[in-house]
This record gives C-alpha cells, sequence and structure tokens, in this order.
C-alpha cells in the first residue's frame, strides 16, 4: 500500500471513528482539562500530520511518526509517535464514502514520546496518551501528568478522562494543585440564559 493512499484511507478511518456522533455531553466534572476538547469537537475534521506513516496490516496498527500533530476543532495534540491499533484492513474497510465499514474499526489510538495536548486556554502535559474507543476514555500517564489554565496548575501521575460523562480523575498518588482564585472566567457560551 502505497504511503499517500495509506495516509488517506488512515486518516478517513481515524476521521470516521473520532468523529461519530457525539452522545448529549453532561456538563464536565473534576479538574478543566484539554483532553476534553477531543468529545466536545467530534463534529470538526481531524488532520494529521507526521513525517512517515507505516500501516502494518498484520499487527493491525498503523504508526505516525516524526512530529505528529493531530488536530480537531480548537483542540491539537503533539507528540513524536501515534499508533493506531484497528480491528480489520483498513483497505477494505474505506468505501467510496470514505466512511470505514466495521472491518476496519479503530480500537485505540496511542499517543507516546512526549503528549502535549492544547486547546484554547490549557494544556494538558504527559508520557503517553491512549484513547480507548470502547470506553471513551483518555488516559494519560507521566512522571507528572501537568493540567494548566493560566496560572492554575495541577499535577499527578494518571489522568483519567471519561469523555462520554465529562469526568475527569487523578489516579496513582498525591495530586499537586494550585488554583488562583478568579484568574479563570467564566465562558459566556456555557451561562445559563435568563
Amino acid at each position: 500500500m502505497s504511503g499517500s493512499v495509506s495516509r488517506g484511507l488512515l486518516a478517513a478511518a481515524v476521521f470516521a471513528c473520532l468523529a461519530a456522533p457525539a452522545l448529549a455531553q453532561p456538563a464536565p466534572s473534576g479538574p478543566p482539562n484539554a483532553l476534553q476538547g477531543f468529545a466536545t469537537n467530534r463534529n470538526e475534521p481531524i488532520r494529521i500530520n507526521s513525517d512517515t506513516l507505516e500501516v502494518k496490516d498484520k499487527e493491525k496498527q498503523a504508526v505516525f511518526a516524526g512530529k505528529v500533530v493531530v488536530t480537531q476543532g480548537d483542540t491539537t495534540l503533539k507528540a513524536p509517535q501515534l499508533l493506531v491499533y484497528y480491528d480489520g484492513d483498513v483497505a477494505a474497510g474505506v468505501q467510496g464514502s470514505a466512511q470505514p465499514t466495521e472491518s476496519s474499526k479503530i480500537r485505540k489510538l496511542e499517543a507516546t514520546g512526549g503528549v502535549v495536548v492544547q486547546t484554547k486556554d490549557q494544556t494538558a502535559t504527559g508520557d503517553t496518551g491512549v484513547f480507548e474507543m470502547k470506553t471513551n476514555t483518555v488516559t494519560m500517564t507521566g512522571n507528572p501528568v501537568v493540567l494548566t489554565q493560566g496560572p492554575n496548575v495541577i499535577r499527578g501521575k494518571r489522568l483519567v478522562v471519561d469523555l462520554t460523562t465529562g469526568v475527569s480523575r487523578f489516579e496513582g498518588g498525591r495530586v499537586e494543585s494550585l488554583i488562583v482564585p478568579n484568574s479563570v472566567k467564566p465562558d459566556p457560551a456555557a451561562q445559563p440564559r435568563r
């Protein structure tokens, strides 16, 4: 499979998987963070840029490597490597509509080598980030995982974000937080109308 053909097919498969119709999203609970941007931007197109792309059909894996940048709406993920684990054959699973069938279903995305996820005003950094499609969760691990929003900072070993419920939680040890009162302005779009 040629690099440009496989890149287009895989990008279509990744797009269709991540851009599936979003469930009704309740208000996020737990620490606000940039990882929830992928849930709120589900209807936006996904762009993936990297130096190389290798599709390993026998291993059911595709590897984007070298300055990987994934952009969806106002959310950007950067990492040295992005592994895409899928079921079936990517080439056979994409039809004329550029929508993958069940035979090319993405199971998991794994960003490694130092991961940065950014939205308009939030940043999350860690060593690895794993997006599990079946559970619709993102798990970021690091030494430490760091979330920032303006001067506010939260640090911990492992962050798990449920993109369906919007619940974020730190696990695996002590959590350090620095919260500056009145430092975050409320989003006018999120305010209830009277």
